[in-house]
């Protein structure tokens, strides 16, 4: 699998951050799911791993990201 991987260019290691990058921003919008869970649901064992990569892909916590609930920015003025 990893010869396979390599010939297109990529690692299993980058698709998953991009599997749990796009998953996170879905799941961040359900407010019935609290950031740990979907820390979980995305195979981080710790929250602050979660909340590392999460600040990592989007520049902001995952807390803030969600309170300001980026999903809908036109609602949310400065």
């Amino acid at each position: 699998m990893q010869r396979k991987l390599r010939e297109k260019g990529t690692t299993f290691k980058s698709i998953l951050t991009e599997v749990r990058e796009d998953l996170a921003l879905k799941y961040i919008h359900d407010r019935k799911l609290t950031l740990t869970e979907i820390s979980f649901m995305l195979g981080f064992s710790e929250m602050s791993s979660f909340s590392r990569a999460f600040k990592q892909w989007t520049g902001e916590s995952s807390k803030e990201f969600r309170k300001l609930d980026k999903q809908y920015p036109q609602i949310v003025t400065a």
